[in-house]
């Protein structure tokens, strides 16, 4: 008896183990800016970026810079929202470009919430680190 018992509660442990990492996994999950877009690193030659806060401008052709870009944005999953009203207001507004072709807008409406091509998403996991965005737009 105490085999069979102990079997079961073995075969219970195992069966909540597999169910919670099911949920973990669930909230992880998302894609990303280059999954959701045409964006590529090596195929974008041009970014300009519009500050919300100010109007502010700024357009650059530098390769490095613009990889930067991209990477920092790519390491946070989106998860689409289910409510797709719109919204007044952002944070940055950024143009990809393929020499003289628009490939992509990505709008930073603010540390959780980002609008790829017109459809809203969540941030999930963490939020967008904006002081790095903020650096990173400065240095361009």
């Amino acid at each position: 008896m105490n085999k069979i018992m102990s079997n079961l509660v073995l075969g219970l442990l195992l069966c909540i183990t597999v169910i919670y990492s099911g949920c973990v996994s669930e909230q992880t999950e998302g894609e990303r800016i280059t999954e959701l877009t045409d964006i590529d690193k090596h195929t974008i030659t041009k970014v300009s970026i519009r500050n919300g806060m100010n109007g502010e401008l700024t357009t650059t052709n530098d390769r490095l810079k613009i990889e930067e870009l991209i990477d920092q944005l790519d390491r946070y999953p989106l998860k689409i929202k289910e409510n797709q009203e719109s919204v007044v207001g952002y944070r940055y507004s950024i143009d990809f470009f393929s020499d003289s072709n628009k490939i992509s807008r990505i709008t930073i409406v603010g540390p959780n919430k980002i609008n790829v091509d017109g459809i809203y998403y969540d941030v999930i996991d963490s939020p967008i680190d904006l002081e790095a965005i903020d650096e990173l737009v400065d240095s361009m």
